[in-house]
């Protein structure tokens, strides 16, 4: 029962986060809320790995820089994972990941930056679910709250790298991935 109560409190002080961004986007004496083509931006994460484990990951976002050091965002992700037992081919499996995200970075300074990011991501029950609590051909939800922060390193006038490490604090027996989460990434501004 405290387990509840201590994911409830999590999801309402990230909910709180952006309220609280939001609310000092808002309270600019003298600006209207304009929108602006030239503060969007696109970007996300691509990752590859071959051998025993195969995974591709695509998870493209597009953002707006609400003020020069906030931007909001969201992003879809795609994650195909496949194992090949050397010896056990019965242990063999493959699997998809699908899901989407909402993010919020605050920065620091021009390059440092702490990010917030709900994220919610659909995990097959067959390779996700260590319980076996659910039927093995169903398909469940896995909600995450990462927080961290990041360092952006410019690559041209409208583009830039990023590199996070950031904390699942919601994280599960059934998270599909353990803390600290390492992601590397890129910015394309439009």
């Amino acid at each position: 029962m405290f387990t509840k109560y201590k994911c409830m409190l999590k999801r309402t002080g990230v909910t709180g986060l952006f309220l609280v961004l939001l609310s000092i986007m808002y309270a600019q004496e003298g600006e209207g809320v304009k929108f602006e083509k030239d503060r969007l931006f696109t970007g996300g994460n691509l990752g590859l790995q071959f051998g025993t484990y195969t995974v591709v990951d695509i998870s493209p976002v597009i953002g707006y820089f609400i003020t020069d050091k906030i931007s909001f965002g969201t992003g879809a992700t795609y994650q195909y994972y496949q194992y090949k037992d050397k010896v056990y081919p019965a242990f063999d499996f493959k699997t998809n990941i699908y899901g989407a995200k909402l993010f919020s970075r605050f920065y620091i300074i021009p390059s440092v930056f702490v990010h917030a990011e709900y994220e919610a991501l659909n995990l097959e029950t067959a390779y996700f679910d260590p319980t076996h609590l659910r039927h093995s051909t169903d398909r469940f939800w896995v909600h995450s709250v990462l927080l961290g922060g990041g360092y952006k390193q410019a690559i041209g006038e409208y583009s830039s790298i990023n590199i996070m490490l950031l904390y699942n604090i919601n994280e599960t027996v059934d998270s599909p991935y353990r803390n600290p989460i390492i992601r590397m990434g890129f910015d394309i501004g439009l």
